[in-house]
């Protein structure tokens, strides 16, 4: 009898993800940080869609740059800390979740749909 080698069928690669915590902690993924090439970046500048709630996420290797934050790596993950972020924009996040995330070849930014996130009531910020 001949031996017959078995190769498991290949899953479907799962997508880019990132948890988003209520210490207000973006954690990217391995399947993001690979997609996007976020291993050769060190800071990236976060900015805002208020129409439609969605977090922008421009990568730079200059500390420099005007709200610039500091990328930090653990394994096959990157994070940033951005609570002020989360609370200029009246976003609070109870538990941990998960979202996709997208790339704007426009704008050359990662992408992250905040729809499910509830925005806090009251007053909104002055603009300055």
């Amino acid at each position: 009898m001949a031996f017959e080698r078995f190769v498991p069928p290949k899953t479907a690669a799962s997508r880019p993800r990132v948890t988003v915590r209520p210490s207000g902690l973006i954690s990217f993924d391995a399947n993001a940080v690979e997609a996007f090439s976020l291993q050769k970046a060190t800071h990236a500048v976060l900015f805002f869609d208020r129409t439609r709630k969605i977090v922008g996420v421009l990568t730079t290797a200059k500390a420099d740059d005007d709200g610039a934050v500091k990328l930090s790596r653990r394994r096959r993950s990157v994070s940033l800390k951005a609570p002020h972020f989360f609370d200029a924009y009246g976003l609070t996040i109870a538990e941990a979740q998960r979202f996709d995330v997208g790339f704007d070849e426009s704008n050359e930014m990662v992408t992250i749909n905040l729809k499910t996130i509830k925005r806090r009531r009251g007053r909104r910020p002055k603009k300055t």
